[in-house]
């Protein structure tokens, strides 16, 4: 097995992130786009449904997220949480402190690229840039020179498969737990 050397930039459709929009949360509505805050990402990289906000500006549209984007808290304690945005979960304009990448699915497994950014390698280089007694900070410049080590495209989707086998238990088992909690 080859591992090849790789940057996020690299890999991404575009070769850059970009920065969400700087609009202020309101309350939820279903007249207004769901609005994707750090605070809404979990430290697994699943989101906090509980308390979501809506977002009221015009330019809201051209912040939504499309499948395969990853975005990544770039300021204060969570510096580096992310969340892989596959649809799923609704649609969502990402705010301005996050850093969304595109991935593009002809270079890399894009669920591939979500597990390498929930791992221990990822987590060390991010703490790298939470040096001294400042709150942590990234730009996405430098996020998007984090080198990511690619394997041949059918070992990723081997660990694609399996991972997401237990990411679908864990989130079968998480329900069950809520509906006996309620």
């Amino acid at each position: 097995m080859e591992i090849q050397n790789a940057t996020l930039a690299s890999l991404s459709v575009d070769g850059r992130g970009s920065y969400g929009i700087g609009a202020s949360a309101v309350e939820r509505s279903e007249d207004l786009y769901t609005y994707l805050r750090i605070t809404d990402i979990r430290d697994d990289g699943t989101l906090n449904m509980a308390d979501l906000k809506s977002v009221d500006d015009e330019k809201a549209s051209q912040y939504l997220l499309k499948p395969n984007d990853i975005v990544f808290a770039r300021t204060g304690a969570s510096t580096g949480r992310n969340y892989f945005y596959d649809g799923t979960d609704g649609e969502f304009v990402y705010a301005g402190f996050l850093i969304k990448f595109s991935i593009d699915p002809n270079k890399v497994n894009p669920k591939y690229v979500k597990y390498y950014c929930m791992s221990n390698a990822y987590k060390g280089w991010i703490h790298s840039f939470n040096t001294g007694s400042t709150r942590g900070n990234i730009n996405a410049q430098a996020l998007g020179g984090m080198p990511v080590p690619i394997p041949p495209r059918p070992q990723q989707d081997g660990i694609v498969d399996i991972l997401s086998s237990l990411d679908e238990k864990i989130r079968k088992n998480t329900e069950v737990n809520n509906n006996l909690a309620a």
